[in-house]
């Protein structure tokens, strides 16, 4: 009957443990189901890299800020117009990438020295067609058409800055055929009606000519070859340098339409970096990455278009807010998705919490049926542990005898010690006596009694030999532990005709119970400041605390 309840009992018990790891399964089943994609390994290293540049962000602004800041008193160290033409123009060129309004007032203070002061053309249409590259890279695409088709008489253009200026409408009209949703149509060329004349001014081997050869192969799927010239561009400057951060966003493009997205994001990650560490505002890098691991990682890419929104705004443009204002609808979807899974999972978890109370409470059950059963185990068990007690109390008294045992040993060692050391005392004084005795010219009386001898110094070396034999046939480690409880550089080592040295046996004395400085001075027949000065030392090159290390040398051996 017995060996029937127990099997009832186990087959019970079996099956509730099936029912829990069960209800277990499917939550972990749905949780995998409904879980969010997340970045590799490699996309991590990549991101966590972009969080640092992120985290010192601030320091790059206010070095940016620092540089412009020394520009700007030195524009207003002179009034000559043509110098003052310079460093508007170098202030203008440090503005560009990171205020629009600034970089507007210096380009225009530019075009009134020029056309007031300095009355120079060719410097009036160098001020007047950075303004419209400007107005076309800012977005404001209306201001950038008036300056850059009404504004300039290219008959005027030296060849430098007709190459300059046809440069500026290829990139306008590059800009704006991209985000042609953000002004009515307007009536300029398409960017393929510049690149003949680009070709044909631009030398062969210019970053521009590049770039544009670049940007055509990408247009016409030539992907291989646009690859060379991207790397042959990013081969001419280094992780630093401003331009790098254009080159590697176009090298992102490349790869995105290659469909080899892990590169494309490795390229967008390094020129958002340069972009941070150049302090510059109007860029789409960040932007990219954030739209790029929406899916992945919402958090941190909400993080990322913020800090991209507030550096827009600092900017003060048209193109970038309106860029990441469509992207705003994304972000509020994903969250909005994530808030959606999480109700779910809560419901499913609910329900599953709710099913498994009611499975623990049908096994508790069981359980107080199977408390008599315990109870009696238990007490079976109090039985054992009275007779383990006993038996612990005679291995207690067993150790109480030993230790007494090893304190008599102790005792003993210590006595005869102190009778050596007795010996050595009685041999000092009499040859003190002897040598009393030649000092008040009794001679005979001298030799009568005993010839100048040196007995003392040998019962003492003889005495210190016994005492090292004989503490270390007990104690036969106690070298090595105590240098266990010094820094390297200050352990000990005995010469070659000792066992141990005057330090060695001062703490050994204090391991055989002798504590007081007068009573070791006095055994070993040395002065109390020199016990004294002996134990500082070697205490002040101890490991840890050195308050107990006198405690920690007791210890040896036991």
């Amino acid at each position: 009957m017995w060996i029937l309840a127990e099997t009832l009992y186990l087959c019970k018990v079996l099956s509730f443990r099936r029912i829990i790891l069960s209800l277990l399964s499917v939550t972990a089943l749905v949780s995998a189901c409904d879980r969010t994609p997340r970045p590799d390994r490699a996309a991590t290293r990549l991101l966590d890299e972009l969080d640092g540049y992120v985290g010192v962000r601030e320091t790059y602004v206010a070095r940016k800020l620092a540089q412009l800041d020394a520009l700007r008193r030195l524009t207003h160290s002179t009034e000559e117009p043509r110098r003052r033409f310079e460093m508007d123009w170098n202030l203008a060129q440090e503005y560009f990438a990171f205020s629009f309004d600034s970089t507007q007032v210096y380009l225009k203070h530019c075009q009134e020295l020029a056309k007031d002061a300095l009355k120079d053309q060719d410097l009036y249409n160098q001020a007047t067609i950075q303004l419209g590259h400007l107005y076309a890279k800012a977005g404001s695409y209306m201001e950038a058409y008036q300056v850059l088709y009404g504004q300039i008489d290219t008959l005027q253009l030296s060849p430098e800055l007709k190459a300059e200026y046809y440069w500026c409408l290829y990139d306008f009209s590059k800009d704006l055929s991209g985000n042609s949703g953000m002004v009515e149509s307007l009536s300029i060329p398409p960017e393929s009606s510049f690149q003949k004349v680009l070709y044909q001014m631009l030398p062969k081997d210019s970053d521009r000519f590049r770039s544009v050869l670049r940007n055509q192969y990408i247009a016409e799927g030539r992907l291989t070859q646009a690859d060379s010239v991207s790397r042959l561009l990013l081969s001419t400057v280094t992780p630093q340098d401003r331009n790098y951060a254009i080159y590697a966003f176009f090298q992102s493009e490349i790869q995105e339409q290659r469909g080899n997205q892990a590169d494309r994001l490795a390229w967008l990650v390094r020129s958002a970096e340069c972009d941070l560490a150049n302090a510059v505002r109007d860029y789409a890098s960040l932007t990219m990455v954030a739209q790029n691991i929406l899916s992945m990682d919402v958090d941190r890419s909400f993080r990322y278009l913020r800090i991209a929104q507030e550096d827009a705004l600092l900017y003060n443009a048209k193109l970038r807010p309106w860029q990441i204002s469509r992207f705003l609808m994304d972000v509020e979807g994903a969250y909005s998705a994530r808030q959606a899974k999480a109700n779910r999972m809560g419901l499913i978890a609910t329900i599953l919490l709710a099913v498994l109370v009611v499975v623990l409470s049908l096994l508790s059950h069981f359980l107080v049926v199977r408390s008599r059963k315990l109870t009696r185990l238990r007490n079976e068990l109090e039985n054992s542990n009275a007779r383990l007690a006993i038996a612990n109390e005679e291995l207690n008294t067993l150790n109480r005898q030993i230790s007494k045992a090893d304190k008599v040993k102790e005792e003993y060692i210590l006595n005869f010690l102190k009778g050596l050391s007795g010996q050595v005392a009685l041999l000092r004084s009499e040859d003190n006596h002897f040598r009393n005795l030649l000092k008040q010219g009794k001679s005979d009386q001298l030799f009568r009694e005993l010839a100048i001898s040196e007995r003392s110094e040998k019962a003492l070396e003889d005495f210190y030999h016994k005492f090292d034999d004989t503490f270390l046939a007990i104690y036969p480690d106690f070298v090595a532990q105590f240098n266990a409880l010094l820094q390297e550089d200050a352990r000990i080592t005995p010469r070659k005709d000792e066992r141990l040295n005057t330090e060695l046996r001062i703490f050994a004395l204090i391991r055989l119970g002798v504590e007081d400085s007068k009573e070791i001075a006095a055994l070993l027949h040395y002065s109390v400041s020199t016990i004294y000065n002996y134990k500082v030392s070697v205490k002040n090159s101890c490991l840890g605390d050195r308050e107990t290390f006198e405690e920690r040398v007791k210890m040896i051996g036991k």
